[in-house]
């Protein structure tokens, strides 16, 4: 699947509300993989659906089924952001993030950039 990487930034202010920017949760991909969780439930719920997550793209076969309305996967620089349409949670799942913490962090929204963790 091919799809453009979008910023994460540009993402937020398109599909979330501007006067409550929600929280972003980051994990990084290979620990949500070994585990099988993560703090959306993003991997749980594809394998329901008959999708194995192996590599990053398989986040985004999601997007092919259009019956699929609550759960939209993008591709970004970071890796691949995951959004809950119905309460605008978002998830990073982090790729070849080099120096970083094991572990899921929260970021406001207003500062994506930074390293702050919960």
């Amino acid at each position: 699947m091919d799809q453009e990487i979008q910023t994460l930034e540009a993402l937020l202010s398109r599909y979330s509300e501007v006067e409550k920017l929600p929280d972003v949760q980051r994990i990084k991909f290979v620990d949500a993989v070994r585990t099988g969780e993560d703090p959306l439930h993003v991997i749980k719920y594809l394998a329901t659906l008959g999708i194995q997550v192996r590599e990053p793209d398989d986040l985004l076969r999601l997007n092919d089924d259009d019956n699929e309305e609550e759960l939209v996967c993008f591709k970004i620089p970071e890796g691949v952001a995951a959004t809950i349409n119905s309460d605008d949670s978002w998830l990073v799942f982090e790729v070849d993030q080099a120096g970083e913490s094991d572990g899921t962090k929260m970021v406001p929204a207003a500062s994506t950039e930074g390293d702050v963790r919960a």
